[in-house]
């Protein structure tokens, strides 16, 4: 077994996706078409890539159009649902993954379901038993929409800055490695894993480090962005071919 069997991929598809208009109408936001295949898919080469076990996909809003185009398998892997009667917020939707199918004392790989970014899980693995949360960021030359995590010298996060018009530096991008233990028994079912677990870390005694990605990145969240990853994904597949 290799260590990556250890870890079980979590993939947030709870949101409603209401920036993207009619476009979400009658699908959840990570079954949107970019250049012609549904960004689930887009998402789920990315862990088949990395050898994950398992994946989870963490469903609630229209999410029978999720579980019936995906069903079971994905190219050889197992898929699970955990199912939000009601939006629980990202870090909700964890521990509801973590109650529902028996996830105790495992590593999660959580990685949201409307954004890409390459990365490297056994990277993240050897840095995992000296930190609580391994999450991996991105260079921009312009952070408004994300706002940055401040990173020392030793890749260790000490701060997060809020959403600034024009800002270079290191964003957050919504990949993450840690134990279910983080979470598990934190007693909260409705919360926001970034702003508990995440901004709040200094005072809960977490340690957060890094993986600085190099690779392309995008949240189709808006429809500019949208707009961006179909351009991008055209060109990344006619290279493919």
């Amino acid at each position: 077994m290799s260590i990556e069997d250890e870890v079980v991929a979590i993939v947030l598809c709870g949101g409603l996706g209401t920036r993207l208009g009619a476009m979400t109408r009658d699908q959840p936001k990570p079954m949107v078409e970019v250049a012609g295949r549904p960004f689930i898919e887009r998402i789920l080469d990315n862990l088949v890539e990395q050898e994950i076990s398992k994946i989870v996909l963490a469903v609630s809003y229209l999410r029978e159009v999720i579980q019936a185009h995906i069903g079971p398998v994905y190219r050889g892997v197992p898929i699970e649902y955990s199912v939000e009667e009601k939006p629980l917020g990202t870090g909700g939707a964890i521990v509801n993954a973590i109650r529902q199918l028996n996830l105790e004392h495992t590593n999660l790989l959580v990685v949201n379901g409307d954004s890409y970014c390459k990365f490297d899980l056994s990277g993240m693995i050897r840095q995992l038993p000296d930190v609580d949360i391994v999450m991996v960021t991105k260079y921009l030359h312009d952070t408004g929409r994300y706002g940055t995590a401040q990173v020392n010298s030793q890749g260790e996060v000490t701060d997060f800055i809020e959403k600034k018009h024009s800002r270079s530096g290191y964003i957050n991008a919504g990949i993450y490695l840690f134990s279910t233990s983080l979470v598990a028994g934190c007693g909260l079912e409705k919360f926001s894993f970034e702003m508990t677990f995440l901004e709040q870390a200094e005072s809960r005694n977490i340690k957060i480090t890094t993986q600085i990605s190099d690779s392309y990145f995008i949240d189709i969240g808006i429809v500019d962005d949208y707009m961006l990853a179909n351009d991008y994904f055209r060109q990344h597949d006619a290279v493919e071919q």
